[in-house]
């Protein structure tokens, strides 16, 4: 006997649990967010070795990381401005002011941040629009089987330096430290009022000119030839490359001049309406505890931010560095870049 064609008849609510406690899978499938953010930051050794791991393990959740210099990431960020794929960024200060204009970061301020409280005043720019999770020195690299007892800037002007030092490029954020050098040199102000003296620090940088084989945009290559001997000074990467390097055995170091140092700018912020933003500030506010902070310094060789932070014994940095006004940098640097290249490039 042929079986007779019965169409189909609505699932009632009691067949629909029946079959789900018989095991049919059922299609409606609810996920929730993943414990992960998505962080654009410098390319540096210990980030994601070090840092991020610690951070995964203690508060449960995944650091996804692409490592690029500032302006790179800025952009990234903005052309997806609609719909934010990054959580917190980490650049330099100059470009987070651009990054603020363009309303691509949002304010730390009234953030589940408690820590932000506990950082220095200098750490905290623009009414904690971002905050400084680590403060690099910038100052003079040598090759320390070749150079003995340095102790001012003054001293690289002298010829037996002759082809013997690299100029960073004023397209790189640490080249304002041998311009402010400069203009100390040439004015006799100290090197955080300087920035509103670079037409002395260029004129002053002019007469290094015979000294300086190269000007160059690419630092590891010139830590390189400083590593080997082929240079004697390299002015002036910060602290994070060069003492990195020294703890691998490389004969090279940094000089604390009489004239003081400039702390570099490390920052971390909020990216606007980037996603899970309680894990964002779950995760700045791990960087910044005292704990994690004396990491940092020793990680990444730079000052903490956070002065309840433990430092080791015959720590290497100066606790006071110049802290500048990187508005101001950010607004002239398109001059500096033109004039540097112009008059000490080439």
């Amino acid at each position: 006997m042929t079986d007779r064609f019965r169409p189909p008849t609505a699932l009632s609510r009691r067949t629909l649990l029946a079959a789900s406690a018989g095991g049919l899978a059922m299609p409606f499938v609810v996920r929730a967010q993943p414990r992960e953010i998505f962080i654009g930051g410098p390319a540096s050794p210990g980030l994601t070795d070090v840092l991020f791991p610690l951070i995964e393990r203690k508060h449960n959740f995944k650091i996804l990381f692409e490592g690029t210099n500032s302006l790179i990431n800025m952009e990234k960020i903005k052309a997806n401005q609609a719909r934010p794929t990054m959580t917190v960024t980490m650049m330099d200060d100059p470009v987070l002011i651009l990054c603020e204009r363009e309303k691509l970061i949002t304010t730390l301020a009234g953030r589940a941040i408690p820590n932000l409280a506990e950082i220095i005043p200098d750490a905290r720019p623009r009414n904690a629009m971002w905050a400084n999770w680590c403060q690099p020195m910038s100052s003079i690299a040598f090759n320390s089987d070749n150079v003995k007892g340095m102790t001012s800037y003054a001293e690289c002007w002298d010829r037996k330096y002759r082809q013997k030092i690299i100029l960073i490029s004023m397209r790189i954020t640490q080249a304002i430290t041998p311009l402010l050098a400069a203009a100390h040199l040439a004015t006799g102000k100290p090197l955080v009022d300087c920035l509103k003296e670079t037409n002395a620090g260029f004129e002053k940088l002019k007469e290094m000119k015979p000294n300086i084989l190269q000007v160059t945009t690419n630092p590891p290559q010139a830590q390189n030839l400083l590593e080997t001997g082929e240079i004697d000074l390299f002015l002036s990467p910060d602290s994070r490359s060069v003492l990195f390097r020294k703890l691998q055995g490389a004969p090279v170091d940094m000089v604390v001049p009489k004239e003081g140092a400039v702390a570099m700018p490390a920052g971390v912020a909020l990216v606007n309406n980037g996603p899970n933003q309680a894990l964002g500030e779950l995760f700045i506010n791990e960087l910044l505890s005292a704990e994690t902070q004396a990491l940092v310094a020793r990680t990444f060789f730079s000052n903490p931010t956070n002065p309840k932070a433990a430092l080791p014994a015959n720590w290497p940095l100066p606790r006071s560095m110049a802290v500048l006004d990187w508005e101001y940098f950010a607004d002239n640097r398109a001059g500096w870049i033109s004039r540097f290249e112009r008059e000490l490039a080439t």
